[in-house]
């Protein structure tokens, strides 16, 4: 089996040696990489053209600037191999990782792992799809598509991790998506393209390895403000309702879809777009039943402890120390070791997925702190 890599490149000099590497020490050797340099101008050019030149399975094509969508539009194309990944520039895979989803994809159409989401040299989270290990085929399909964006029950959002880059493809299948996503679609490429993929493809697999690095970039054009990131989501929206909408599952889609770009249009509000900070809607809401009269250490400072945090302030709680083992961009966010040097009642841990509250809990019990000093609720959502 051929396998094509496509890596869209432009401006990541700094990263691009490290990620083309990890791609030629895979331990399948059956592979095509393929380097779109998307008009580089930072040397980019330069790496590219210099392991084209040292390894005959690496392709360099040289295009002028039109964006993510484009670059990776050109490699899909390109491609030879029956089957087909994609790998950012400024992150890196496992050397096992094409042998590993070319064991596991037989009669699949795709093949979905977790991913190491990277914030610095020391911060790696694990990210993993929200469902049992396992192929999922026709009913068991079904069921995956009903939840992959947003899943009612269990009040989650996007089930199925909504990257391109950890997961492998049909070329076939990919190249005919491709051919309909329109270049102008600056936000969600990656679910757009995903999504379309899923609901025109049969059998998933899913498996619960993780060997994509994703590196969290503090300079990277996505992570910073973006004044049309509310006309963005609705190209993505506008991009997927057509496929959605003439689906058999469209009762289910649907409302899935629109609940997706509710809450994004949330996220654009509340830094996306790049407002001033005190601009925010809430996405979650808290459950304060427990903590009256109590001093308050509050653990978590992604969405649903930026949350908690304005609420609580807003309603006069003491909150005397505000931790994150994972964030430094927030001022007045410390070190969980600054908690012993506080008086507090409770901890409350402030983290809208499940999965992390067990590490949460075992760091804080491993600084000596007991159970009864920790609270965890799972997070309502405010729509």
């Amino acid at each position: 089996m051929r396998l094509s890599i496509a890596v869209p490149v432009y401006n990541t000099k700094p990263y691009l040696g490290a990620c083309l590497q990890s791609i030629i020490n895979q331990t399948y050797q059956e592979i095509e990489i393929l380097i779109i340099d998307d008009g580089s101008t930072d040397g980019s050019d330069a790496v590219g053209k210099a392991f084209a030149d040292k390894d005959s399975r690496v392709v360099y094509i040289r295009q002028e600037n039109k964006g993510l969508i484009e670059a990776r539009r050109t490699g899909v194309e390109h491609a030879s191999g029956e089957f087909l990944m994609f790998v950012d520039s400024d992150d890196w895979i496992e050397p096992d990782m094409a042998e590993f989803l070319l064991r596991q994809v037989r009669d699949a159409d795709m093949v979905t792992t977790g991913v190491y989401y990277e914030t610095n040299s020391e911060t790696v989270t694990e990210y993993l799809d929200q469902y049992d290990e396992g192929e999922y085929d026709e009913a068991d399909k079904e069921f995956l598509l009903k939840t992959m964006l947003y899943d009612v029950e269990s009040d989650t959002l996007q089930r199925l991790t909504p990257w391109i880059w950890n997961k492998l493809y049909r070329t076939e299948i990919a190249r005919q998506i491709y051919r309909s996503v329109n270049a102008d679609n600056a936000f969600a490429e990656d679910g757009v393209f995903l999504y379309n993929y899923l609901i025109n493809s049969g059998t998933v697999r899913i498996c619960h390895k993780c060997f994509y690095h994703y590196r969290y970039r503090e300079d990277s054009m996505f992570h910073g403000g973006n004044p049309h990131m509310l006309s963005d989501i609705n190209k993505a929206y506008l991009a997927l309702l057509p496929s959605f909408d003439k689906h058999q599952l469209r009762d289910s889609l649907l409302p899935q879809l629109q609940r997706w770009i509710s809450v994004t249009a949330i996220m654009a509000v509340n830094g996306g777009m790049g407002f001033d900070s005190q601009i925010h809607i809430p996405e979650f809401m808290i459950d304060t039943d427990e903590l009256k009269g109590k001093k308050i250490v509050l653990y978590g400072a992604g969405k649903a402890g930026q949350d908690y945090y304005r609420q609580l302030i807003k309603m006069g709680y003491e909150i005397v120390l505000w931790v994150d083992s994972n964030n430094s961009r927030i001022e007045n966010v410390k070190q969980p070791s600054a908690i012993s040097d506080v008086e507090y009642d409770i901890i409350l841990i402030s983290v809208s997925r499940p999965e992390y509250v067990e590490s949460i809990r075992q760091s804080l019990q491993d600084m000596g702190i007991g159970d009864e000093r920790m609270l965890w609720k799972k997070p309502v959502r405010a729509m």
